[in-house]
């Protein structure tokens, strides 16, 4: 390992988030020959294809100074693999009141398992045991996979008896008590995945329609997690499909509108997920505003620039049908297609082997994709990125919030979370971002309530730049009233006009969302 430790800026709550979707103890299991067995832990962390998810958690290892391994295999995914109990201690330690999974993990090797089963040679009764604790850590969610040792088959394979064999029921462990945008940003980007959406349309004269979708998915997980993730598309008013079992956090954000708004709330504290977002937001988003999905071209292209979008986020490459290559194909004669050599399916590791998925994998359940891999060494390191984004002045949003004490310049209401605190969002009324290309400044911003954030957003309320009256087609109490401004808050009403003109009015025109910010 590096003897220098790069700098590392990123909170805990964060890192919370990115380890929860992101890491897994994992128990490998040793038998002699006279039929006893050996446990011993290890943590994985995966960074799931994703050189920008691999890059940030080795620069946190690196900076909290951990030994670790990176392993590369040829049949199965790559991870990050700690196994010294002490450092795992110390890591549960840094996790404690801002994870929802992973400390829970970690406090059973450092607590009960250290206890009773660490370093000892058990026999078939207390191996038996020693899983069906294991298997209370995922909730019941058990790995595909011939190595998977089950407690079915110590049962099945000895003579024992089950019925004498005390379970103890874990404790949650430190859990953080809610929320927040940090760990929330933190858990997007370790198991957010971007892709394609494409099915049959007879609606639409080229037969077939394409829709951008973002899935949040994690399995074997806490119901607290669960809850966290729920509360907040709840108070930020997001448009999402929600599958989620009581183990397992399974949501889709589907089009342009709900993937934007979701963007919108973490962009300022997302890291591995900004570059596909960057890439939606120039390729992606401005051509469904355009119409252009309807036509073969853009269409084709949209899904062009959808897979680079995927590939960006990671994830297992698994056979699908509709590719760019099916469409260039199909179409061959109504569009021009990009390089052919561009256009070939991307390298995957095999599948037939049947590798284990772990409970936050992707892919676990999931519909085809198409990804690039990221390409990693199998040596550990420093990992250091540099990732071009545009960054929005967190500084001006937070004062302009305080400003108004987080109540919403439109209505007047001031929303809290259960603590007390209040929270708003801060919307930017000329839009930032192609098309639009507003400046990132308070004279361009408003503080707004989630609703009203949202009928901004899709064009439902125009402000006059004069008189700065608010018009709204079928919300009677705040249609007519006045916008409050704060005298230390001064709008530059032209930005209003622009909103009016180019928001509003293609808002009456277009069933398309406008590009939020």
């Amino acid at each position: 390992m590096s003897n220098s430790q790069p700098d590392f800026d990123f909170p805990p709550s964060y890192i919370a988030g990115l380890l929860d979707a992101t890491g897994r103890v994992r128990f490998p299991i040793s038998e002699t020959e006279d039929g006893h067995f050996t446990v011993h832990p290890v943590l994985r962390l995966y960074p799931y294809n994703s050189e920008l998810r691999g890059n940030l958690i080795g620069i946190f290892l690196e900076s909290q100074g951990y030994e670790y391994n990176y392993i590369n295999r040829a049949d199965s995914r790559d991870f990050f693999r700690m196994q010294f109990v002490s450092e795992l201690a110390d890591l549960q330690d840094y996790l404690a009141g801002q994870s929802t999974q992973l400390v829970r993990e970690l406090g059973f090797v450092t607590g009960l398992f250290s206890d009773e089963f660490d370093g000892e040679i058990l026999g078939p009764q207390r191996i038996y045991r020693f899983l069906r604790i294991r298997d209370q850590l995922r909730y019941g969610w058990r790995p595909r996979g011939i190595h998977h040792r089950a407690p079915s088959d110590i049962e099945a394979d000895h003579d024992i008896d089950t019925d004498t064999v005390d379970i103890p029921v874990l404790p949650d462990g430190s859990f953080r008590g809610s929320y927040s945008i940090k760990y929330l940003a933190g858990l997007f980007d370790g198991a957010g995945r971007f892709r394609a959406s494409v099915a049959k349309n007879d609606e639409h004269t080229i037969g077939y329609g394409i829709q951008p979708t973002a899935r949040l998915y994690c399995g074997g997980v806490n119901s607290t997690l669960i809850a966290h993730v729920k509360q907040f598309c709840a108070d930020y008013n997001l448009r999402v499909g929600d599958s989620s079992k009581t183990n397992t956090l399974n949501m889709v954000f589907t089009g342009p509108g709900a993937i934007r708004r979701i963007l919108e709330v973490l962009y300022p504290q997302l890291f591995v997920a900004a570059e596909p977002a960057a890439v939606l937001d120039d390729a992606v988003f401005p051509r469904f505003d355009a119409g252009d999905h309807l036509t073969k071209q853009g269409f084709y292209e949209i899904l062009t620039a959808l897979d680079e979008v995927a590939a960006l986020s990671g994830g297992e490459a698994r056979h699908r049908e509709y590719t760019p290559q099916h469409f260039a194909d199909l179409w061959q004669d109504d569009i021009e297609t990009s390089d052919p050599h561009a256009l070939t399916e991307p390298p995957s590791k095999t599948m037939s082997s049947g590798p284990e998925l772990e409970p936050n994998d992707p892919t676990d359940d999931s519909e085809s994709l198409t990804l690039e891999q990221a390409a990693f060494t199998d040596t550990p390191g420093q990992y250091l990125t540099v990732v071009d984004r545009h960054h929005r002045d967190q500084e001006i949003v937070t004062d302009l919030k305080a400003l108004y004490s987080d109540r919403c310049q439109v209505c007047g209401d001031r929303r809290a979370r259960p603590d007390g605190t209040g929270f708003s969002e801060v919307h930017h009324i000329h839009p930032l971002g192609n098309p639009h290309n507003g400046p990132d400044t308070s004279d361009n911003m408003l503080v707004l309530c989630p609703n009203h954030h949202a009928d901004f957003d899709n064009g439902v309320i125009a402000v006059d730049a004069d008189t700065l009256t608010i018009s709204h087609p079928y919300d009677r109490s705040i249609d007519g009233r006045s916008l409050m401004l704060r005298d230390d808050h001064t709008l530059d009403t032209t930005h209003l006009t622009y909103h009016n003109e180019n928001i509003v009015s293609r808002s009456d025109a277009t069933d398309h969302p406008s590009n939020p910010t």
